[in-house]
C-alpha cells in the first residue's frame, strides 16, 4: 500500500511540474490593457453626413484624425423616439432606452404631481458654486438605471473617477448618473456649478478655473466665421428666412456682434450658449478637468464624459444647412484637435480610449423644403390637443383629457373610472381622432403597447419609447419633415431617420483602423465600452457590444 502511494505521489508531483512548466497564458489568456482615461464625446444635434459635407474644410487633427485613424460605424442610429436631449444622453451612459431608464424627454408630465417636470428636478438639493438660491433641486434621481460611469465606480471600489461636463445640466447629469461628478455652465454668472446631490463644494481647481471668468473674454468678441465666408458654399445663403434675428440684427446674417449684445442689450453669460465659443469653453474646462483630477494619470481607469451643446442651440436658431452651423462645425473640429492633442501628451498617445456620437439629429428647416417642392410643414400641437378634447366631451359628455408632453397625450384616468367608461376604448377613441389630424403620421395607445412586442419600423421604435408607468395613454408622431409650430430654425424628436442616424466614432487604444456599416444602435455604446474596460454593464442594458466588429486583423 506504502509503495503505491510513493508511486502515485511520484506521478503527481511529476505532473505539477509539467504544468507549472506551461507558459502562463496557455492556461489563463492574457487582455489587452484597459486604457487609463475613457472619454465619451456625445455633440448635441450632431449630424454624421455633415462632417463630410464640411469635410475639405476639416483640420487634419480633429474629426479626420477620429475617423482616418479609428474606426467609423456609418449606420448607428437610435432606436427609440422621442429624440431629444435627455433620453439621447442617458442611452449613450445606461446601454438601454426610455422604455428602462425612464428618461421620456427633457421634460414629462406627472401624473401623480398633475403637472410636468424637467428632467432632472429633483426636491431637495442645493446648487454648489451657483449664485444665491440658483441651480436648486437638481439630480440623476430620475434616472432609472445605473450608468457606465456607475458601474466603473463600483467596480474598482470608488477609485476610479467618473466626470461628467457640459453646458446643459440635464447633459452632465445624464452622462455622470449618480456615483460621478457632475458639472454645468450657469448662464446667470459663467460658471460651472455642481449640486449638493454629489459633493458640498467645489474642488479647489474648478473654482480656480472660474476664477479666472474666461466665459467674459469670450463674449469680448465678434463671432464672425472661421474661414472667408465667400469659401462656405457648402451652407445655404446666409441671408434667409428661416432664422432667428437678434435684437442687434435687421438681418440673421454675420457677423454677430457679441459685445453690442452684452453692452446695449443687456445680455448676459447666457448669450455664450447659443454661439460656438460655448464649445470652446468646453474644452478649456475639460482641460482643466484632466489636469486638475489627474485623469488617467493614477494607476486605474477613469472615465470623463463631455457634452458639447453649441451646435444644438445653433442649429434651433439657424437649421443645419445655415453658415451658422457650419461654422460652429469647423470650430468644433479644431477644438477636438486641441483635446486629443492635450491627451497625447498627458497620457500619451495609446493610453487613452474616445468615444464620439451624438444625442439626436435634426430636420431641415421645414419651411426651406417646402420651398424646394419637399412635403412638410408644422403642426400645431396645442390645437390637436384642444380637438382631441372636444371630440371626447362630444363623445362621451365630459372633459377627458389630463395633459400632454413631448408625444405623450394623458387621459383622466379618474373621470373615465367615475364615469364607468373602458379605458381601452377611449384611449381607442382618442387615437382615431388624432389620425386624422393633419400632420399626424400615426398613433398608438399604452394598451396595445402594453400588451404587444413590435420587433421592427415605426412601431417598434415608439414602443422603445414608452415606459408603462410613465407614459401616455396615447402617443403620437408626426409625418415625416413636420415639425411642431414655430417660426423659425429647426427642431428634432422624431422617429426619422434624420433625427435617428448618428455619429459614431472609435479612436485609441486597442481601436484598429476601420469602418463598418453594420447596424448598430446608440444603446450598444455602453456594452462596448464596458466590454473594453472588463467591467460590469449597466443595470438596465439592452444593448450588443460592437467590440466584435471592431477586431483587429
Amino acid at each position: 500500500m506504502k509503495k503505491w502511494m510513493t508511486v502515485l505521489s511520484i506521478a503527481t508531483a511529476a505532473s505539477v511540474l509539467q504544468l507549472a512548466a506551461l507558459p502562463a497564458q496557455a492556461a489563463s489568456p492574457a487582455v489587452p490593457d484597459a486604457p487609463s482615461l475613457v472619454v465619451g464625446i456625445v455633440v448635441d444635434q450632431m449630424r454624421p453626413d455633415l462632417v463630410y459635407r464640411y469635410w475639405d474644410k476639416l483640420g487634419d487633427d480633429g474629426l479626420r484624425r477620429l475617423i482616418g485613424q479609428g474606426f467609423t460605424f456609418t449606420h448607428m442610429h437610435f432606436d427609440y423616439m422621442p429624440t431629444s436631449t435627455g433620453p439621447g444622453h442617458a442611452g449613450v451612459f445606461t446601454g438601454t432606452t426610455p422604455s428602462v431608464h425612464g428618461i421620456m424627454g427633457n421634460g414629462w408630465y406627472v401624473r401623480d404631481l398633475g403637472r410636468s417636470i424637467n428632467v432632472i428636478s429633483v426636491p431637495g438639493h442645493q446648487g454648489v458654486g451657483a449664485r444665491p438660491g440658483g441651480e436648486n433641486n437638481k439630480g440623476p434621481s430620475n434616472l432609472l438605471t445605473t450608468t457606465l460611469g456607475d458601474e466603473l465606480r463600483l467596480h474598482t471600489n470608488m477609485r476610479s473617477r467618473v466626470i461628467g461636463i457640459s453646458r446643459k445640466d440635464r447633459a452632465a447629469m445624464m452622462m455622470t448618473g449618480h456615483l460621478g461628478d457632475a458639472y454645468w455652465y450657469e448662464g446667470a454668472t459663467g460658471n460651472f456649478v455642481t449640486s449638493s446631490f454629489y459633493r458640498e463644494s467645489l474642488p479647489q481647481w474648478l473654482d480656480n478655473f472660474n476664477s479666472q471668468d474666461i466665459a467674459q473674454t469670450y463674449l469680448a468678441q465678434v463671432w464672425d466665421t472661421l474661414l472667408p465666408i465667400e469659401t462656405y458654399t457648402e451652407s445655404i445663403s446666409d441671408a434667409n428666412a428661416w432664422e432667428n434675428i437678434y435684437a442687434d440684427q435687421t438681418e440673421p446674417v454675420f457677423p454677430h456682434d457679441l459685445p453690442t449684445r452684452v453692452r446695449e442689450h443687456g445680455a448676459g453669460p447666457g448669450l455664450l450658449s447659443s454661439t460656438p465659443f460655448a464649445d470652446q469653453l468646453l474644452t478649456d474646462f475639460a482641460i482643466a478637468a484632466i489636469n486638475g483630477e489627474q485623469l488617467g494619470q493614477r494607476g486605474v481607469t477613469d472615465l470623463l464624459a463631455i457634452g458639447y451643446s453649441a451646435i444644438d442651440s445653433i442649429g434651433h436658431a439657424y437649421g443645419p444647412a445655415s453658415v451658422e452651423t457650419q461654422d460652429a462645425y469647423l470650430r468644433l473640429d479644431r477644438y477636438l484637435a486641441t483635446l486629443l492633442n492635450h491627451l497625447d501628451s498627458s497620457l500619451g498617445e495609446d493610453e487613452y480610449l474616445v468615444f464620439l456620437t451624438s444625442d439626436h439629429g435634426v430636420v431641415h428647416v421645414p419651411g426651406y423644403l417646402e420651398e424646394l417642392g419637399i412635403p412638410g410643414g408644422y403642426y400645431d400641437a396645442v390645437a390637436g390637443y384642444s380637438g382631441l378634447g372636444s371630440h371626447l366631451q362630444d363623445s362621451y359628455g365630459a372633459d377627458l383629457l389630463e395633459g400632454f408632453s413631448n408625444f405623450d397625450i394623458f387621459l383622466d384616468r379618474k373621470q373615465i373610472t367615475a364615469l364607468g367608461l373602458d379605458l381601452g376604448q377611449v384611449q381607442q377613441q382618442a387615437a382615431r381622432y388624432m389620425l386624422g389630424v393633419q400632420g399626424v403620421a400615426g398613433a398608438l395607445t399604452a394598451e396595445t403597447l402594453t400588451n404587444n412586442q413590435f420587433d421592427r419600423d415605426i412601431r417598434a421604435i415608439v414602443q422603445n419609447g414608452f415606459h408603462q408607468q410613465r407614459s401616455g395613454d396615447l402617443i403620437v408622431w408626426l409625418s415625416p419633415q413636420m415639425l411642431p409650430q414655430r417660426s423659425s430654425g429647426s427642431d428634432h424628436g422624431s422617429p426619422w431617420s434624420y433625427d435617428r442616424h448618428a455619429p459614431m466614432y472609435w479612436y485609441g487604444k486597442n481601436i484598429p483602423v476601420g469602418e463598418s456599416s453594420a447596424a448598430v444602435f446608440i444603446r450598444d455604446i455602453a456594452s462596448t465600452v464596458a466590454t473594453f474596460l472588463r467591467s460590469p454593464l449597466p443595470s438596465g442594458n439592452t444593448g450588443n457590444p460592437m467590440n466584435e466588429h471592431m477586431r483587429r486583423p
